[in-house]
């Protein structure tokens, strides 16, 4: 049967699309209320981090299991389940007085955006014609993008006007047009099959992704040989190397680590991962920038990150569109060039005022909307479609994994440097900015190399 993009395909999309729009403005919002948070909740900087470096841990412990529960479980049913989760997420954020049990409901968000985003891929990559395939990614990772660009001017404007607890209360009505819409719209896409669930290889997957995260985290506290860092950071490699052990010679695994010998597959994920450490930095950053060293309000912060946010939503469908006619080489070179020459002005900047970061964040996220998706879609495509499901595990996996690695470094950095208490907090606070934006540049250029060498000027995937 020849497939065909119909009204009731894209609406399934969108339903699949909402649940991860959703997980990402709510991280895109409650990032320009860290500041009303610290003080509400009485804690740091690095804590902070955790409201959103937590939500794109648990995204990536959760999202491995997609290529197997999609085998087991009907595409509805964890489609609602996703729902479900997303939801008790919501409702314990509103009436949390704590901020453990912030992180709790957090968490459980967590969840149902991990089992949402790789849903809407995966109905993109199975029932979308292959050559609409990187338009229709690039539509994918728009929704997702409207998110960001949406997010810090929603969390700006609720939190001045009315309350941070807001941002969840508005969400729950969107979860449920998205239930309604999705229950109508969403087919099976595979037929369903016993396998049995490979608990040890989730398991060492999730336990190396937890200690590395934990022991980068605690490198603002701690030192490298300390039980906090370097212990921590063992226990996650020993458990990597465990996933990959029992997980090798199984042709059924989890994620088959066999993949990575594929090496144009993984340098373009290589790529992929620094240029999502990079945007969730600079995501992190920019709004504490705003309003503690240029005593800005939660509002303005909002919509200063919004043009930047609205170029990347626009520039991931245009760079669906060349990929699908030039090939993928193009629009990655493009968008990395893009960001990197932002990234040099930041650097080099003695002090960056509103309006800089304004047009620098939008100079930046142009470039990243013209190669995060096309990378996405080149990499993918370089494995056989009966790979694409494992692929696109991968990806979004170690995507939200890498969104976490940002956050947490520029909080580390950032924090490191409040350390000083001999200075203002403003001045600490652009200093450690400064110090992410040095390792972001090394990030990009090495990212630069990696797609001149790796990236193919041209696929087969639209033959």
């Amino acid at each position: 049967m020849e497939k065909k993009v119909t009204f009731k395909l894209l609406v399934a999309i969108l339903s699949a699309g909402m649940l991860s729009f959703l997980g990402i403005l709510d991280e895109t919002a409650t990032t320009v209320t860290f500041p009303t948070l610290i003080k509400e909740f009485k804690i740091t900087t690095g804590q902070v981090q955790w409201v959103n470096t937590l939500v794109l841990l648990v995204i990536a412990i959760i999202v491995p299991l997609s290529s197997q529960i999609r085998l087991r479980i009907s595409t509805k049913r964890i489609f609602i389940a996703g729902i479900l989760f997303f939801m008790l997420g919501l409702i314990v954020d509103i009436f949390t007085p704590r901020f453990d049990l912030l992180l709790l409901g957090r968490a459980f968000q967590g969840i149902g955006t991990g089992i949402g985003l790789p849903l809407m891929y995966n109905i993109i990559l199975t029932k979308v014609p292959k050559s609409k395939l990187g338009f229709m990614m690039g539509i994918g990772t728009m929704i997702t993008a409207a998110a960001v660009a949406l997010g810090p001017v929603f969390g700006g404007i609720v939190t001045n006007f009315l309350n941070w607890r807001w941002i969840f209360i508005i969400s729950v009505f969107l979860i449920i047009i998205s239930f309604l819409t999705g229950c109508y719209s969403i087919e099976q896409l595979t037929k369903l099959k016993k396998v049995r669930f490979k608990f040890g290889q989730w398991f060492a997957i999730a336990v190396s992704l937890i200690f590395l995260m934990l022991g980068f985290t605690n490198f603002s506290k701690n030192n490298l040989i300390s039980c906090q860092v370097g212990g921590f950071l063992l226990v996650g490699v020993i458990s990597l190397f465990i996933w990959i052990k029992v997980s090798w010679n199984d042709k059924a695994a989890l994620i088959s680590p066999r993949l990575f010998k594929n090496i144009t597959f993984s340098m373009q994920l290589i790529c992929y991962c620094f240029a999502k450490i990079s945007t969730l930095a600079l995501g992190f950053i920019f709004p504490i920038y705003i309003q503690i060293v240029n005593h800005g309000s939660a509002s303005l912060a909002g919509w200063i990150m919004f043009p930047g946010a609205i170029i990347d939503a626009l520039m991931a469908a245009i760079a669906g569109k060349v990929l699908d006619k030039k090939g993928p080489q193009l629009p990655i070179l493009l968008g990395i060039i893009a960001s990197l020459t932002s990234l040099f002005i930041m650097c080099l900047s003695s002090s960056l005022t509103n309006l800089g970061v304004m047009w620098l964040y939008a100079l930046y996220y142009g470039g990243y909307g013209m190669c995060f998706s096309s990378l996405m879609t080149s990499g993918l495509t370089s494995l056989s479609e009966e790979n694409h499901a494992q692929g696109n595990a991968i990806f979004n996996t170690l995507q939200q994994f890498s969104g976490a690695v940002g956050t947490a470094l520029a909080g580390t950095l950032i924090s490191i440097s409040q350390n000083n208490k001999s200075m203002p907090e403003s001045i600490t606070t652009a200093e450690g900015a400064r110090w992410t934006f040095i390792v972001l540049i090394i990030l990009i250029i090495s990212n630069l190399i990696l797609a001149l060498i790796f990236v193919p000027k041209n696929t087969n995937y639209n033959k």
